[in-house]
């Protein structure tokens, strides 16, 4: 941060200007700028993560005073059954190189959520106690419901890291008109 202030203090000579803002970084540097210690010119985080998540990014602990649950992602179960839990046949990665999983543990009661890749990062995902994601393809989330009745319809909601929360704010789904009167989900990605 220091060599920071010296590159302002540089411009502003150069330049003959005074800089307002300087930004410093991002949440984390959150406990450097909370600290006891001199911020000295940077007077500008830009805060993401803490403030959305509620977490400081370097260790992912809860910030005091902040929620940690404060948006959340909700799905709909599109699928609700007993299936095994590994599928027959010859099993490779899946399009995304994560590979199967590593052990047959029987029929399971599994449940398929109408989100995906395309819509966040399903690694970044948490579901409510009692249920485990499994997977993930682009469109859909496979999720072991345990104990849990989901019928198709259900909605679920998941708390999510930041890299799924940044995916879940960049996508838009947008439901168009085809050129034969039905619906289709358009995506968009916002720059916003």
């Amino acid at each position: 941060m220091s060599e920071l202030a010296v590159l302002a203090e540089s411009l502003e000579t150069a330049l003959g200007v005074t800089l307002d803002v300087v930004s410093g970084g991002n949440s984390s540097n959150l406990n450097w700028v909370l600290g006891a210690g001199d911020t000295g010119r940077v007077n500008d985080l830009r805060l993401g993560e803490s403030i959305l998540v509620g977490r400081e990014p370097l260790h992912r602990q809860p910030i005091d005073g902040l929620h940690t649950d404060a948006l959340t992602l909700v799905a709909e179960a599109i699928e609700s059954k007993v299936k095994p839990s590994q599928p027959w046949g010859v099993i490779a990665e899946t399009a995304f190189g994560h590979q199967p999983p590593p052990r047959d543990r029987g029929d399971i009661p599994q449940v398929i959520f109408a989100l995906g890749h395309q819509d966040t990062d399903p690694d970044g995902l948490r579901p409510p106690p009692g249920l485990t994601v499994l997977g993930s393809s682009s469109n859909h989330l496979i999720v072991d419901s345990g104990q849990e009745r989901i019928r198709v319809g259900d909605e679920v909601a998941f708390q999510f890291n930041y890299s799924a929360l940044v995916r879940v704010m960049t996508v838009g789904k947008v439901v168009v008109p085809d050129s034969e009167g039905g619906l289709r989900h358009a995506h968009h990605r916002s720059n916003t």
